[in-house]
């Protein structure tokens, strides 16, 4: 149950972290600009990421909208590809 709990955590920060810069993670799978298996490794990045404090910290103050994800986000590289992409 405690994996569970981990994973939907990250999930959630997941989805946090590209909402605030402005991606939408659920359309990108849909329109096919990124796979289920690029959504899978983004959660598991998340996951095995150390900073996820530092994270939640940061989205409680940026998540209403930020022009860029902090440096240390774990998911930074597929997150500025999506924004590039428009």
């Amino acid at each position: 149950m405690e994996e569970t709990g981990k994973l939907s955590r990250h999930f959630w920060l997941t989805q946090g972290m590209a909402r605030a810069v402005g991606v939408n993670l659920n359309a990108a799978l849909q329109s096919g600009r990124i796979s289920r298996a690029d959504y899978a490794q983004a959660i598991a990045e998340c996951c095995h990421c150390a900073h996820h404090d530092r994270c939640l910290a940061w989205l409680a103050v940026n998540g209403a909208g930020a022009e860029r994800q902090p440096s240390f986000c774990a998911i930074g590289p597929l997150l500025d590809r999506l924004k590039a992409e428009g």
